[in-house]
């Protein structure tokens, strides 16, 4: 009898331990739909820091001696709030240290001038594996492709005295994920996310002896589906229990416009030394308060 007592206790004593370390699947669901919310402006934000150049128009390649052109690699970022997935990671006991990170992208570019008509094309790509971002102060991994380009067509061509100024359009296409785990992967929360970026801009610039400043604006709508998921499994006394949920948050091109539209102003200047060119600027989205930048090093002609 004695001994039965012992065993029941031990049961309901095991059974209290598993129900009392299970993760709270609402706060889990709460934090990933809000961080997945997040990120449907922050990823458009991030996308349209690739392919800035400082020259609001690179003139023609035909007919133009030199002709004109150019291209080089790029880096870029836009702030992310990480409070929704430090809320789900925490809650499954998964350690991310910090509520603020900024979203990087890096891509390959070119532009070239236009072919008798005046504009000029630019095109930029890059896919990048897993990277962590622990040096960061965050224990999560990022992954991304994108791909994209835009147009842009002069106003004013520009002269000794006048600026250059254009107007344009652009259209970029990102894909990527961001993962927490713990080190066997018995538990981990991920976003993976899927956007397309459209956009319209206008740009200014000038160029002093070897100094190029520039400032622009730009409108910017998107279509995104980011797919969430979390899962857990957990051991207590030669028991084992688990829970995994998955949901997604998504964007359309049809939605209301003033829910979708995005205004973001834009600014920075080149360092032009002969043919390299080093653009360092920053965006401000002024609907969600998103901070971003890029640095560029490109040879132009």
């Amino acid at each position: 009898m004695k001994k039965s007592v012992i065993a029941v206790t031990a049961a309901m004593f095991l059974t209290a331990v598993s129900f009392s370390a299970t993760p709270d699947v609402t706060k889990i669901t709460e934090g990933l739909n809000a961080f997945s919310t997040t990120l449907l402006d922050t990823v458009p934000n991030t996308a349209t820091q690739q392919g800035v150049w400082s020259d609001a128009w690179i003139g023609n390649l035909i007919p133009s001696v030199p002709p004109h052109f150019g291209g080089g690699i790029s880096a870029g970022f836009a702030q992310l709030d990480m409070t929704g997935l430090a809320q789900a990671a925490n809650e499954l006991g998964i350690s991310i240290s910090s509520d603020k990170l900024f979203l990087p992208t890096v891509t390959a570019d070119v532009r070239i001038g236009g072919i008798f008509l005046p504009f000029d094309l630019g095109l930029s790509f890059m896919k990048i594996p897993a990277v962590s971002l622990e040096a960061f102060g965050a224990g999560i991994t990022v992954d991304f492709f994108t791909i994209g380009g835009s147009v842009r067509f002069p106003v004013l061509k520009g002269n000794v005295i006048l600026p250059k100024v254009s107007v344009g359009a652009g259209f970029m296409y990102t894909t990527g994920s961001i993962q927490a785990s713990a080190s066997d992967n018995a538990v981990y929360t991920s976003v993976a996310f899927n956007t397309k970026t459209v956009y319209a801009e206008a740009q200014i610039s000038k160029t002093f002896f070897i100094i190029t400043p520039f400032f622009g604006v730009r409108g910017i709508l998107s279509d995104s589906k980011n797919d969430w998921a979390w899962k857990y499994n957990a051991s207590f006394g030669g028991y084992t229990i688990g829970d995994e949920e998955k949901g997604s948050v998504t964007r359309k091109f049809s939605d209301d416009f003033l829910d979708n539209f995005q205004a973001q102003a834009y600014a920075g200047l080149s360092l032009n030394i002969f043919i390299i060119q080093t653009t360092v600027g920053a965006s401000y989205n002024f609907g969600s308060n998103i901070w971003g930048g890029n640095l560029s090093l490109r040879i132009k002609l």
